[in-house]
């Protein structure tokens, strides 16, 4: 459990500044476009420890206050310049390892057919 939390702590700050790169959302609709968009693989649970971690980094910014399409009064987040440079970073990033873990998995499926022809 420690290693699935650890690597799901690590993707979702790319995840959230993702979805905001794409549009301004309150937090309500960052969790539910995490779970749904990853088919119910990936849950914020405490999103807005993680805000304000991205707030104090200057990645984003508490935009403005608006009445959701629930009715409720919403706050919403906007991602920076800074959000979106760094976002790119962690995306080049993201690419490279698993680019590298893909091809070590390959090697290991390659060795395993040949272990396993006749």
């Amino acid at each position: 459990k420690g290693m699935e939390d650890n690597l799901k702590r690590a993707v979702t700050e790319m995840l959230v500044l993702t979805l905001l790169s794409r549009e301004d959302m309150h937090a309500a609709q960052i969790t539910r476009c995490i779970e749904q968009e990853s088919g119910n693989t990936l849950s914020l649970a405490s999103p807005y420890m993680l805000f304000y971690r991205l707030i104090e980094n200057g990645y984003i910014l508490e935009a403005y206050k608006k009445n959701a399409p629930d009715g409720r009064r919403r706050q919403y987040y906007q991602i920076t310049v800074s959000g979106i440079r760094y976002l790119a970073d962690l995306l080049s990033l993201y690419h490279r390892i698993t680019n590298g873990v893909a091809m070590i998995l390959g090697e290991i499926d390659e060795q395993q057919e040949r272990k396993e022809a006749p």
